[in-house]
């Protein structure tokens, strides 16, 4: 388990090569990424696009690259572009009627004259300290993700822990609650018998027995609202991106959450079914940031 946020960073300087790394994450649904590279390096997006998911399963990531290259320059002069360029600038100082005094600072300046014929796709050395800065950046981000993820699932326990033993407050009341129903239940009966013709009472009565148990018993929920805790702890438990599977099983506990408090609603009981509701909620929210 990890969390979708994190941040990790790296910088390396070597043979006058400096690379920087910078990687932001947040929660988002997908892995999401956004890269802001030197146009000299857009070369390595594909590398970045392929190695990064490898590490981060989902959210939204950020990816920066600062780049510096204090490496003598091999330069090429163009002696074509160089030469029309004066040729130009002569035929314009004849064409003013003006005597040409250009400089050759302002002939090299020209577009094209001195091309740099580094080709930073095909430097094996760039690449390498490429990858290492990102690796570097990447296990420094994940670890971020993991010490994140571990005060989450502290968190996630102690609310568990809270849900159960609300729980276990709530199955307390029930012996009283089936007592107080059953009462009900005998003056319903009564009610039947003094209303209904005598050919008409048993079925009747059959009937509201049925309504009783089916919208007042809450065992089934109570059942399956621990067997879902007994789920989301062993999966808290495993390793590897598990943040879809715990959203599954919490919103699992919501809906039987939900069944119970429409079920079971006496002054006693309100107050834990909102405990039960309101752990399950703090959950949730935490979740979402589970990758």
């Amino acid at each position: 388990m990890k969390s979708m946020t994190g941040y990790g960073s790296s910088r390396i300087s070597k043979n006058g090569i400096d690379v920087e790394f910078e990687i932001k994450s947040v929660n988002s649904r997908y892995l999401d990424l956004r890269l802001y590279l030197p146009r000299d390096l857009n070369f390595f997006e594909a590398v970045i696009r392929k190695r990064l998911p490898q590490m981060l399963s989902r959210g939204a990531v950020e990816v920066r690259l600062n780049f510096g290259d204090h490496r003598e320059p091999k330069l090429q002069l163009d002696k074509n572009k160089l030469l029309k360029y004066r040729e130009l600038a002569n035929s314009a100082a004849e064409l003013l009627d003006i005597k040409s005094d250009v400089s050759i600072e302002f002939l090299l300046q020209e577009p094209g004259v001195i091309d740099n014929i580094n080709s930073l796709n095909e430097d094996a050395l760039l690449s390498d300290i490429l990858i290492e800065a990102l690796d570097s950046a990447l296990l420094k981000a994940k670890s971020s993700m993991e010490v994140e993820a571990l005060q989450m699932k502290d968190v996630l326990k102690s609310a568990i822990l809270n849900i159960s033993k609300a729980i276990e407050k709530v199955q307390e009341l029930c012996a009283p609650f089936k007592q107080e129903l059953y009462q009900n239940m005998l003056r319903r009966v009564e009610e039947i018998v003094g209303t209904y013709k005598l050919e008409n009472i048993e079925q009747r009565i059959v009937q509201e027995l049925a309504i009783y148990v089916d919208k007042y018993d809450i065992g089934e929920e109570l059942s399956r609202l621990n067997s879902h805790i007994e789920t989301f702890k062993l999966t808290l438990q495993e390793k590897g991106d598990n943040g879809k599977t715990l959203n599954f099983i919490i919103q699992e506990m919501q809906r039987e959450a939900n069944t119970l408090g429409s079920k079971f609603s006496t002054s006693k009981s309100f107050p834990l079914v909102l405990i039960i509701k309101e752990e399950i909620e703090k959950c949730r929210e935490i979740i979402q940031n589970v990758a």
